[in-house]
């Protein structure tokens, strides 16, 4: 029970204190230093991480604290990556949609990061297993395929197609008869 309040409290803290030093030049436009921010949130994954049991709380203001930085920062190098982590732990607490509008911010703002066949999958895959739009997923995982042909997730979408038209109990009697068939051959 104290675990669940001084959690909460810690990164509660630590997004509100300054810790500015006396010295340091005071900029005009309120916005923290990039480097200040990542030791920031730095701090905020190892505390949220770091706990066996999920903080919703915590998790929602390292949302938040991700977001920020993007928009104080959206040329720093480590912008698409924080949109990247937002975008999952958006997902992870249960807004599909607002993951998948980072995974847009992404594609459009930074189309050449490193990691951007992986944005483009996953949000293929958020549209399919928690909005579960069919069509838009389809569509989504042809557009993995069409950009990234030689990645692998390139071969995971065109499974996840072939998968489109089956129902969950459809594909789990699918999977099964797979696993039989293998067996049958060892």
């Amino acid at each position: 029970m104290m675990r669940q309040f001084v959690v909460p409290m810690a990164l509660a803290a630590l997004v509100a204190c300054g810790g500015a030093k006396e010295d340091a030049p005071k900029k005009d436009d309120g916005v923290m230093p990039a480097a200040e921010m990542v030791g920031r949130i730095r701090a905020m994954e190892d505390t949220l991480f770091a706990d066996s049991l999920f903080n919703r709380r915590g998790a929602q203001t390292l949302l938040d604290v991700y977001k920020a930085f993007a928009k104080a920062h959206p040329l720093d190098t480590m912008a698409p990556e924080y949109l990247f982590r937002a975008a999952g732990m958006a997902k992870g607490l249960g807004q599909p949609q607002e993951s998948i509008q980072y995974y847009d911010r992404i594609i459009k703002d930074y189309g050449h990061w490193r990691r951007l066949a992986d944005t483009y999958y996953l949000r293929a895959f958020t549209i399919d297993s928690d909005l579960g739009e069919k069509g838009r997923a389809k569509t989504a995982y042809e557009e993995v395929i069409a950009k990234f042909p030689d990645h692998r997730f390139a071969k995971d979408a065109r499974a996840m197609i072939d998968n489109l038209q089956y129902t969950d109990e459809e594909l789990i009697e699918r999977f099964k008869k797979m696993n039989a068939e293998a067996e049958a051959k060892k």
